[in-house]
């Protein structure tokens, strides 16, 4: 009676929200392709309501934990406290690439270190648990140390703490950053079980890499493409996680365009060559028909195959295609059978001078509708 509408109700009250550079989506284990489609604001397949209910179930995990850390003898306090991680070029616009802390943990030393908290399924804490590293967890902290360091200079050592929402294990990343060097250190690893590792670990430009695959993605956005899949194909669980999976695995490889926005200074140029050529080579592409034809019309009348003479030789070849005769077909297959197959044309006019929009010669900007 009740079981079956917990799903409905939290899939009613789901709103995405808009993409952007986030240090949670700056990891290099996050698809680049994937945010491509997000940037674009791509039609996705609705989250199942028990997808939602999983991800909004991790958030309660993160409470519950800072509640029991509340009771111990640390101090924790910044908690959700919001940050400027750093800035990229989004949407030809200065972006400033905002964060907020799960909070920060005080010592008996006073030491205070940035605390990141996550609650994850069963089979990847046991991976990380193996020995293999959550990097975009990494990167994540990354960012938020260096927006800290604007408000807490001394501040150079996080604790990424991961539960197991299955079984309630718990793993403890003492993470110590220079961010001189964008250097990331793995200083200890402590599990829930008792077992302490100390690995030493290095990630040398995890907070780079991020910006630049924001940049990366930027130039895919503007010029209206999208990065290579990252995976041989469609077998992986990342993809079958995806809202775009269907999308991007049938091929698809543009995103219909829309909307104005002013011209690069120096494209203008490129405009006018453009339209220049284009009155040329009309008249140009008639008459190298009309001499094509006359040649044709000559090894015909003369039944050769070569003509020479002056330098210069003439050919003909015959090549062969292979090609469907609808004829042979019934009408209802033939008419099943036909998609539409979308061909872009690129168009160049020069416009009156009274709409003539100007040109702006910084990096490109939208225009409002």
């Amino acid at each position: 009676m009740l079981a079956e509408l917990i799903h409905p109700i939290a899939a009613m009250d789901h709103e995405e929200w808009e993409f952007r550079p986030r240090p949670s989506n700056g990891g290099p284990d996050t698809c680049l392709r994937k945010m491509a489609y997000q940037a674009y604001d791509a039609p996705q397949k609705d989250p199942h309501g028990r997808f939602l209910v999983v991800l909004d179930d991790s958030s309660w995990h993160e409470e519950l934990v800072l509640q029991w850390l509340e009771r111990t003898v640390f101090h924790i306090h910044s908690r959700q406290l919001r940050i400027a991680c750093g800035t990229t070029i989004w949407k030809g616009q200065p972006q400033t690439i905002n964060g907020q802390i799960d909070g920060i943990v005080t010592d008996l030393f006073g030491v205070d270190r940035l605390l990141e908290i996550k609650a994850i399924e069963h089979f990847t804490f046991q991976r990380y648990a193996d020995g293999a590293y959550p990097t975009n967890y990494f990167t994540q902290v990354v960012f938020y140390i260096n927006g800290v360091l604007t408000l807490n200079p001394d501040l150079r050592e996080a604790l990424l703490l991961i539960k197991n929402k299955n079984q309630s294990a718990f793993l403890e990343y003492r993470l110590r950053y220079h961010p001189e060097e964008d250097r990331l250190t793995v200083v200890e690893i402590t599990h829930s079980n008792g077992t302490h590792t100390f690995p030493n670990q290095e990630f040398i430009g995890l907070y780079r890499q991020a910006l630049t695959r924001f940049a990366v993605l930027e130039t895919h956005r503007e010029a209206g493409s999208l990065p290579i899949r990252p995976y041989e194909n469609v077998r992986n669980f990342h993809c079958d996680y995806c809202p775009f999976k269907k999308m991007c695995w049938e091929g698809m490889t543009r995103i219909p365009l829309a909307g104005q926005r002013p011209m690069r200074a120096e494209l203008i140029p490129l405009a006018q060559e453009f339209i220049e050529l284009d009155e040329k080579l009309g008249p140009l592409e008639k008459r190298w028909k009309d001499i094509k034809q006359l040649f044709q019309l000559e090894l015909r009348a003369n039944g050769v195959q070569n003509l020479y003479g002056g330098g210069y030789t003439v050919n003909s070849s015959v090549s062969s295609q292979n090609r469907l005769d609808e004829s042979l077909l019934p009408k209802e297959l033939v008419a099943r059978s036909k998609r539409a197959t979308p061909t872009e044309r690129i168009s160049i006019k020069q416009v009156q001078s009274a709409t003539t929009h100007t040109a702006v010669p910084d990096a490109p900007t939208s225009l409002a509708s």
